[in-house]
């Protein structure tokens, strides 16, 4: 019988080295992100928009004021476009009247009836002559069949008659799309819902294009920005549910120490790391279904740890 010992050392070394790879793969588990609780975070707009003239003209009424909540689409200002609106009326007009004469087949229609009856005047003329050799003299029959091919060419110039008149409609249809936008372009509509912030002009008054006539601001919902430590989170906060804490607000019931709190998610983190400080931008975007929140109120910003 042979008997090995294996050294002591090598034993616990080899259990040293287990044990060490055991350690290293728990440290290489990710620990789960906490929750965050940033005490400084701002609130500001996410739509601010200023709505432009896109051409120039005179402001011939202000349907809104400062403070009044409109729609997408919904008209704002208008400025004076009754000349655009006579040049809409003419170009309809020159439309219709192409239509009319596009639509018209009454030359192709009479020369194909001269053809049908000029067919059928050198067939007889044929047939007269194998019936009486002679009895239609060759110029005759070669005047039938000039008179013939005259009626075949007169057909297709017809047809192509009525091609360009097709053409031209749509030539017309063109004018007529450029006049309705025209006609438009003199309507300033908003571009997004939100409140009116403020107006510029006054009925009567002159604009340039691309002037800024109206100021439309969004507050619901409405975006919280703060600082995190950038070196420690990112882009894996995407997406977690915030709740945003805002004592500047008075409390809804005054008996209750729970000041105003507004919940959302975390919509961006910026991948930019301050190279002194180490701090990211988080922005969140919160409910603010009574617009109670507005842009500059300050508050703490709750980000949730991430779910199981």
């Amino acid at each position: 019988m042979i008997i090995r010992f294996i050294p002591a050392a090598s034993l616990f070394g080899g259990m040293a080295i287990a044990l060490i790879s055991t350690t290293q793969s728990f440290a290489q588990k990710p620990a789960k992100p906490p929750q965050l609780d940033v005490s400084e975070a701002q609130v500001s707009l996410i739509h601010n928009t200023f709505i432009a003239s896109p051409i120039s003209g005179v402001v011939e009424k202000v349907l809104v004021k400062e403070g009044d909540k409109v729609q997408p689409d919904a008209l704002l200002i208008q400025l004076d476009d009754q000349r655009f609106r006579t040049e809409l009326e003419a170009a309809v007009a020159a439309h219709r009247a192409a239509k009319l004469e596009s639509d018209s087949d009454v030359d192709a229609r009479y020369a194909r009836r001269a053809k049908e009856f000029h067919v059928r005047q050198l067939e007889q003329s044929q047939q007269a002559n194998e019936k009486f050799p002679g009895a239609i003299s060759d110029s005759e029959v070669e005047k039938l069949r000039l008179v013939l091919d005259q009626a075949i060419l007169a057909i297709e110039q017809a047809e192509h008659k009525q091609q360009v008149a097709i053409a031209h409609t749509s030539e017309k249809l063109a004018a007529v799309k450029i006049a309705e936008q025209r006609v438009r372009d003199h309507a300033i509509r908003a571009s997004v819902g939100g409140q009116v912030a403020e107006i510029t002009v006054q009925p009567g008054e002159s604009v340039e294009s691309g002037k800024p006539l109206i100021r439309v601001i969004s507050l619901d919902p409405i975006r919280v920005e703060c600082f995190i430590d950038g070196r420690k989170y990112g882009s894996e906060l995407v997406g977690r549910q915030v709740q945003f804490v805002c004592d500047e607000l008075p409390r809804a019931d005054p008996e209750s120490d729970r000041a105003a709190e507004f919940s959302g998610n975390v919509t961006f983190v910026s991948p930019e790391v301050h190279p002194v400080t180490g701090q990211v931008r988080l922005w969140a975007t919160v409910s603010n279904p009574q617009t109670r929140l507005r842009s500059g109120m300050r508050g703490r910003l709750v980000i949730a740890a991430e779910s199981e």
